[in-house]
């Protein structure tokens, strides 16, 4: 008995592959679910770092939307004809999300404020003439990057943009048609910061590189409990990416300011600034998040547990 016990265990380690070197060892050791809850990690904190680095480029601009004394000083500039004296403002006087009476409602961070000055409109000027006439003035009053843009479907309209000591112009004009009047006005908004780009792209690396090791870091050290507590794990995992996954899609950038939120910012580029708690009970999600995150990182300095069903031991030979 001892003899063949012995010759099949000789057996076994002999038909049993060796253990490979190098990449393939180090990938063994982690474990495929280590490298799965690694790269969702990643990701969550590579789309919350660019939200967190856009909201600390815009942490110096001022909250307010431009004051009337500066947009009717910068009206002349933009608009080739006389305007009327009187500055209106679209949605509140800062660049927060009207939409939004609180917290629980989404986000605080669209930025669709601005100043509204209407223009006079030039008599028997087309589209194409209105263009002209206001690329020429905006670059004539200093500003920079002046692109002029014209739809002609469903209806022709007319936007210029330009940017300016930190100041974002927007031009909009509408033909008239059966029923309306020609439309000629002119928005005042602030101009998305130098280092959001910088701020963006750093935050992006610097969030996927932390949540890359958290997740590394979590997955090995659950390992040495027992299976109850590894199925504990998987659940706080998935519920941690259930209830993030809606802000951070929300923040990747587009040309209209995020995946689920537009900033009405006129003009090219990303405008990102906390983009995806703009949606319905996304922000509440991402806060309680921190919960299971918390429960996680509590279990990685907890003592061993094994709460999973022991194998009995086999009778030793005699």
């Amino acid at each position: 008995m001892t003899l063949l016990h012995t010759a099949g265990s000789d057996r076994s380690r002999q038909s049993a592959p060796p253990p490979r070197g190098g990449p393939g060892r180090w990938v063994a050791g982690f474990g495929g679910r280590a490298f799965l809850i690694a790269g969702l990690a990643a990701l969550l904190g590579g789309l919350s770092g660019i939200a967190l680095g856009s909201w600390l480029a815009w942490r110096d601009v001022d909250p307010m939307a431009p004051d009337r004394a500066t947009t009717l000083q910068l009206a002349p500039t933009v608009l080739p004809g006389a305007f009327e004296d009187r500055v209106d403002y679209y949605g509140r006087h800062t660049f927060w999300n009207p939409y939004s009476k609180n917290t629980l409602h989404g986000g605080t961070g669209v930025r669709v404020a601005r100043a509204h000055v209407t223009g006079a409109v030039p008599a028997q000027a087309g589209p194409e003439e209105v263009a002209a006439a206001v690329t020429r003035q905006m670059r004539a009053g200093g500003w920079q990057d002046v692109h002029s843009a014209i739809q002609h479907s469903p209806l022709a309209t007319v936007e210029v943009t330009g940017t300016r000591g930190g100041y974002l112009a927007a031009v909009q004009f509408t033909p008239a048609d059966e029923v309306n009047p020609a439309t000629l006005g002119f928005d005042l908004m602030w101009a998305e910061p130098p280092s959001q780009p910088r701020y963006t792209v750093a935050g992006g690396l610097a969030g996927a590189l932390l949540g890359a090791l958290l997740g590394f870091f979590t997955s090995r050290r659950w390992r040495r409990h027992g299976r109850r507590m590894q199925r504990a794990y998987v659940s706080l995992c998935s519920v941690t990416l259930l209830m993030l996954t809606p802000a951070c899609l929300g923040n990747i950038p587009t040309a209209a300011g995020s995946l689920m939120a537009n900033t009405h910012r006129n003009g090219p580029g990303p405008s990102v600034y906390w983009g995806g708690f703009v949606i319905y009970g996304a922000e509440p999600l991402a806060i309680l998040s921190v919960l299971p995150i918390l429960a996680i990182i509590i279990g990685c300095f907890l003592p061993p547990i094994a709460t999973g069903r022991r194998e009995p031991e086999t009778a030793r030979p005699t």
